[in-house]
């Protein structure tokens, strides 16, 4: 096994290689930044996220299941999951396997030991102990923050450092959405109604934020496929709070939450005869250029509102 300190499996999830392609390499590039070793998990599938669970249940926890023993025959329990969806299907998935038979109730044995017998008629060997860990992006950085802090310390003592523009400019106010703190089971470091970790992390890197009232609500999410009008709103509504907080941009942790709020502003305004334009960045980009990396590297010109730098 290897030591896990430093070393992570990675899974990327369906997303993340396709339409949240600039949050994958901003994510990449950060963990290298900071000096963590990470491979992603081979021959990786989908996790089973919303559509599949909806659909199947078993097929869901299946198809979790089987990234992470495929993750574990690469020498890898501890698994990192950018992805909010991905990482509740891997980690529900996750403690169906850690735990024992004696931990679970009768219903719960009933649905480990069917999950048990789906992944070996699959071939794939199941053991009778594991220790899965499964992070979500915001807890890993979270728990390796001191990594960032001594980084940026290092990079602005220079005398030759100079903020970048983009940074100086920033009065972000940090939007968790809903998918992450709910079940409050899968969050447990950080508080469910008012949590604070984006702020700490951003406030090591020499950026305040404002207090923002609506960091938890929804933003909509997949209901962008079925009844885009109530996504328009509920967007509209989380722009809105940000402005009257006195933020000019929003940084965000969540694929879709960045795409509804992001790539829809536009139609809002359609909608609304609003005139938002505000940057919805990922918390990964703004730390990775905190830590020396340039606008390019973490792909902040594939936003479809331009940051001003």
């Amino acid at each position: 096994m290897k030591d896990e300190k430093y070393k992570i499996a990675y899974y990327p999830g369906c997303s993340l290689n396709s339409t949240s392609i600039d949050f994958n390499v901003s994510i990449k590039k950060l963990l290298e930044v900071m000096g963590i070793e990470f491979e992603e998990i081979e021959d990786w599938n989908c996790c089973g996220t919303t559509p599949a669970h909806h659909t199947n249940e078993e097929l869901s926890s299946v198809l979790s299941a089987r990234n992470l023993l495929l993750s574990k025959k690469m020498g890898y329990e501890t698994i990192l999951s950018p992805c909010v969806s991905c990482y509740n299907k891997l980690n529900h998935a996750a403690k169906m396997l850690n735990s024992s038979d004696e931990e679970l109730n009768s219903f719960e044995l009933k649905k480990k030991k069917q999950l048990v017998s789906d992944l070996k008629e699959m071939g794939l060997e199941v053991e009778d102990e594991y220790n899965f860990k499964v992070y979500s992006i915001l807890k890993y950085i979270f728990e390796n923050r001191d990594i960032i802090k001594k980084k940026y310390e290092e990079i602005s003592a220079s005398k030759d450092y100079k903020k970048p523009k983009l940074l100086s400019n920033m009065i972000p106010a940090c939007y968790y959405g809903c998918a992450l703190l709910r079940p409050k089971e899968s969050l447990k470091f950080d508080d469910i109604e008012n949590p604070t970790v984006m702020e700490q992390l951003l406030k090591d890197v020499g950026i305040e934020s404002r207090d923002f009232q609506f960091k938890t609500e929804c933003c909509g999410a997949i209901m962008s496929l079925t009844n885009k009008d109530v996504v328009l709103r509920l967007s509209k509504d989380i722009l809105d709070m940000a402005l009257d907080c006195g933020a000019n941009s929003l940084v965000v942790f969540c694929q879709l939450c960045q795409q509804n709020l992001d790539l829809r502003q536009s139609q809002i305004n359609n909608f609304y005869k609003t005139k938002f334009k505000i940057p919805v960045l990922y918390l990964t980009q703004i730390l990775g250029m905190a830590l020396g990396l340039s606008e390019k590297d973490v792909m902040v010109d594939r936003l479809f509102v331009r940051p001003v730098s």
